[in-house]
């Protein structure tokens, strides 16, 4: 004990009765619950930061479809578009991954008219009976359900992008084109595998309003049943499309 009336010892003093060894030691336990205690307090207090959410996107449109010719073994018969547009409603729903690109599924649809040629010509007296069994002019209800890939036009004003979509085109309901509308072949509805690659431009009316116009090329694959050999199944489509997207 120190006696009564001494002078208490100074820190200075304490520093040099405790071995320099034993003061190394203390001061690294120091730093490390120093450093342990950080990331603690931090993760008790802060939150992690909130994921960037890039919205939704709808578009809305119409396109115009240039479709090579098809073989169609269902009807024993091949399909001729002619060169002019078929005219399609379209519409898309789209999910922003981030600031330019976009993923989500478009569907089409219209009625559109072709020619329709027979394989072979059918010359027993019941023929006249048989719809279109030696050609004529023809309908069939066009539709379309792809998945689609969008990159690019995160600038305001004029911008580029790129997409590409893939999915089914539908064939429904083919039917002649007079007042009978008389179903062609047994088959109703048929779905052929197809995709397509496009250039688009764009021009934003406003933060959440953009106008748009693509032009792709694609291809599609047709069912080969019942095809003659040597008979092609793919066909090819250019498409032109106009729409207006919309942010929410």
């Amino acid at each position: 004990m120190q006696p009564a009336g001494s002078p208490r010892p100074r820190l200075a003093t304490l520093v040099g009765v405790l071995p320099a060894r034993r003061w190394l030691r203390l001061g690294g336990v120091a730093l490390l619950l120093c450093a342990t205690a950080l990331p603690l307090t931090a993760q008790i207090r802060g939150r992690p930061p909130a994921r960037p959410d890039y919205g939704w996107w709808f578009s809305g449109g119409a396109s115009g479809v240039v479709l090579g010719s098809i073989n169609d073994g269902a009807t024993q018969s091949r399909w001729d578009f002619g060169s002019d547009p078929l005219w399609q409603v379209r519409g898309t729903l789209e999910k922003g991954i981030d600031e330019a690109t976009t993923l989500g599924v478009s569907l089409g649809y219209g009625v559109v008219d072709l020619a329709v040629t027979p394989f072979r010509t059918v010359t027993v007296p019941e023929a006249p009976q048989v719809p279109c069994a030696n050609g004529c002019q023809a309908q069939t209800e066009l539709w379309s359900l792809m998945g689609q890939f969008r990159s690019g036009g995160d600038r305001p004003g004029f911008h580029t992008f790129f997409e590409g979509q893939a999915g089914v085109t539908g064939f429904r309901n083919l039917r002649t084109r007079d007042s009978t509308q008389a179903p062609i072949g047994a088959t109703r509805q048929q779905f052929d595998l197809s995709g397509s690659l496009g250039f688009g431009f764009g021009y934003a009316l406003s933060r959440g309003l953009v106008a748009t116009l693509v032009q792709d090329f694609g291809m599609g694959w047709h069912s080969e049943a019942d095809l003659p050999e040597g008979t092609s199944r793919t066909w090819r489509m250019r498409n032109t499309r106009a729409s207006l997207r919309f942010a929410f």
